[in-house]
């Protein structure tokens, strides 16, 4: 594919798309064109190539609603734009960032390696070694600054469900480069987020050539960058090309950003490993079929025989545990959705599902499968069977705040332990 079929690639498939599912934590609106995210931590704009620039009551709307979150916010300009989009993001207070270069490339058409591959190793699979996190984290802060930093790969918690990757370059058994991407979902391309070393960059791309196979069978049969210095000279020497250049401009919230982390993450990989081992020593979770209940709970707790999965049921009952699991959180503190062998996720019930907030993550009817909220001390949580089809409570602060409601719901509870 040549220069203008990539560029039309990146600006049909990449800029400006409403994502079928919002990001994990995020809030998506759409402005005409535009497309502002909103992380709960900073925010985005993102459109497709303009006829002509937005006005700048626009783009003082688009700060305005960043300002009404505290967040900061980032835009980015490519060189393609229609001219007095800088100007008018200045005018609103956003402050332009260095210029990089957007390279493309077909995965199959790479260039080999001239010497013998680097030893590339995933870490989004449960059998990765999680000791190559921390030195990853150190070798992400250390270079860049990026394009998509890997905080974000991992609050996503898409580098563990084959839509990311994030890996890291062995040397002699020590990680010596690391990087992450991302497929764009519903496209054939994969988003590069990060390259800490120009030498292993080559070698981490073609690592990702299966990644988003959730969306496509053979997975992304393309690849964007951004890059700038021996990073861009590495990657165009591997065949990428150059299809536009892009600078980020960058709007700081007044008194500091109104959170440090996402109402809702991703949970994944080993910390998931570790806490679903933890059910196992403490409350002896086991998954056979012919284990009932499968779970013992501390005391107090109460266990409740569950009505049809049909919404006239289901809706009050998640309505209830949602308010009675807000009640028992102490603002600030999170909680765990974890849903057996699937996604599972971290996050604040004080800041979801409610208007302007992301929804709120799983639900307690097992559909299927083992669904459990639980504190991080496991304090206090609900578990749900799929086979024995019940839901369990437990905990002091959450049965005082479920036990009343779930009776009138549920009938009286089959099980309880004082």
């Amino acid at each position: 594919m040549d220069t203008r079929g990539l560029r039309e690639l990146y600006d049909t498939q990449v800029r400006g798309r409403v994502p079928e599912r919002p990001p994990v934590g995020a809030v998506v609106r759409r402005d005409g064109p535009l497309v502002r995210t909103h992380y709960g931590t900073h925010g985005t704009v993102d459109h497709p190539p303009l006829a002509e620039p937005p006005t700048a009551a626009v783009v003082r709307r688009q700060a305005e609603a960043f300002a009404a979150r505290r967040e900061g916010a980032h835009w980015k300009v490519h060189g393609h734009d229609p001219a007095g989009l800088a100007e008018a993001l200045a005018a609103a207070g956003f402050a332009p960032g260095p210029q990089r270069s957007v390279l493309m490339a077909d995965l199959d058409a790479l260039a080999a390696p001239a010497a013998q591959p680097a030893d590339v190793r995933s870490l989004g699979t449960l059998e990765a070694d999680p000791a190559w996190w921390p030195p990853l984290r150190e070798l992400a802060a250390a270079s860049g600054p990026h394009p998509g930093p890997l905080a974000e790969l991992e609050a996503d918690g898409a580098w563990c469900y084959g839509l990311g990757d994030a890996a890291v370059v062995l040397e002699d058994g020590r990680p010596v480069a690391a990087g992450w991407a991302r497929a764009v979902p519903g496209a054939d391309v994969l988003a590069v987020g990060g390259l800490t070393s120009p030498a292993a960059a080559a070698d981490l791309v073609r690592s990702w050539r299966g990644l988003g196979a959730a969306y496509r069978y053979e997975g992304a049969r393309h690849c964007c960058a951004e890059a700038s210095g021996e990073l861009r000279t590495a990657l165009l020497a591997a065949g990428f090309t150059e299809v536009a250049t892009v600078r980020t401009h960058t709007l700081a919230p007044e008194g500091g950003p109104a959170a440090t982390s996402r109402p809702v993450l991703g949970l994944g990989g080993a910390a998931q490993h570790a806490l679903w081992e933890r059910l196992r020593q403490e409350f002896g979770f086991r998954t056979k079929v012919v284990d009932m209940p499968g779970f013992d709970p501390p005391a107090p707790s109460a266990t409740w025989r569950l009505g049809d999965p049909v919404e006239e049921h289901t809706r009050p009952l998640e309505h209830a545990v949602r308010r009675a699991l807000t009640a028992a959180t102490e603002p600030g503190r999170r909680l765990y959705w974890l849903d057996w062998q699937h996604p599972c996720h971290d996050f604040d019930p004080h800041r979801a599902g409610r208007p302007g907030q992301p929804p709120w993550p799983g639900w307690a009817y097992p559909d299927g499968d083992f669904h459990l909220y639980v504190e991080p001390g496991l304090r206090f949580g609900t578990f749900g069977h799929p086979w024995e089809h019940t839901l369990t409570v437990f905990g002091t602060p959450l049965l005082a705040a479920a036990e009343a409601r779930l009776t009138r719901l549920l009938g009286d509870p089959v099980r309880r332990r004082d």
